[in-house]
């Protein structure tokens, strides 16, 4: 996934297959799995560098994640959530979130960077988020700390992003496509609401996507290998007197790891009571010893950001499968 890759992560309306309608389904991928799978649990500093140089088109990634929120919604809305269905929206959510977690979570490298983040962000905000003037304010405090972990995720600093396109003068003509946004998710993708779009046997291959659940338990280790990697680098690169920008690039890489690593825990559903609940238990102390480093608050923020915002899927699937309480945060916004 390189800024190369026009297609992103995932193809959720795809209905082609080398080997015709009958051929095998493929398996569709967790796309922060695809993204992170090439950085072993040991790395080295020029796999760290090389990773985060390997940055991955986030407005390709961006589209997929609307285009997955969009179909799952409508699968949802849909149906009376027989199996398949229950399960493939269940799945679409799930890959929806881990698209919006690369998006977040990746450090805005570029304007184009930026646009991808303001779209999803734009796209994804929650309702509330802003009251009109002469409005009385008439959120709860859950609901405003929601939204402000919703934006801090998001965050883009307002200094590198260029003003929107020109307005059309009187004379201009193409009104019907003149561009509102640089980057305008909603011209990219399908209408957000009517007929589902997949077809059967596309709702089968994504219920088979919730066969591919992380394991907790290696996640939660590697979350905690690549922060400590992370503060070593941190302190070796004040220390240095050569390679020191080297070895910022490659601190900010294992970052990206260990926060990628933790989108995973926090997205996917557990069982009360489970291993994998009790490892999202951890987790969350985990990313509270956090708040006090030099971290990107961005990326703290998505953590908390996604905990809440997967708590809601889970339980589609299966009435049991649940955030075991919503965390307490050390507060960061």
């Amino acid at each position: 996934m390189t800024r190369n890759d026009s297609r992103g992560p995932l193809a959720p309306h795809d209905n082609a297959h080398p080997g015709g309608q009958d051929g095998p389904a493929e398996p569709i991928r967790d796309p922060l799995a695809a993204i992170t799978e090439s950085v072993s649990d040991d790395p080295s500093v020029a796999e760290l560098i090389a990773f985060r140089r390997s940055a991955p088109d986030l407005q390709a990634v961006a589209i997929d994640a609307k285009r997955c929120g969009d179909e799952a919604r409508r699968l949802l809305i849909g149906s009376d959530h027989p199996d398949p269905q229950n399960r493939a929206w269940v799945a679409l959510a799930i890959a929806k979130l881990s698209c919006s977690a690369i998006v977040a979570i990746w450090p805005c490298d570029t304007v184009r960077d930026a646009h991808a983040k303001m779209a999803l962000a734009e796209a994804d905000a929650l309702h509330g988020d802003d009251a009109e003037r002469g409005e009385a304010a008439m959120l709860d405090a859950a609901s405003a700390t929601r939204i402000r972990l919703q934006r801090a995720a998001y965050a883009v600093d307002p200094l590198i992003v260029p003003p929107g396109p020109a307005a059309p003068s009187q004379d201009d003509r193409g009104l019907a496509h003149w561009p509102i946004r640089h980057f305008d998710l909603v011209d990219l993708t399908p209408p957000s609401a009517g007929d589902v779009l997949l077809s059967p046997r596309e709702i089968a291959r994504w219920g088979l996507f919730l066969k591919a659940e992380p394991p907790f338990e290696g996640r939660l280790a590697r979350v905690e290998q690549m922060f400590a990697i992370a503060d070593r680098l941190r302190v070796l690169a004040r220390q240095a007197e050569d390679g020191a920008r080297d070895l910022r690039w490659a601190c900010e890489g294992a970052l990206i790891l260990a926060y990628m690593a933790a989108a995973q825990i926090a997205i996917w559903p557990a069982l009360k009571h489970s291993p994998e609940a009790q490892a999202k238990e951890r987790l969350v102390t985990v990313i509270n010893a956090r708040a006090s480093r030099g971290d990107p608050a961005h990326m703290q923020a998505t953590i908390r950001h996604l905990f809440t915002e997967a708590a809601w899927p889970a339980h589609g699937w299966r009435p049991t499968a649940t955030v075991v309480r919503e965390p307490d945060w050390i507060p960061i916004v």
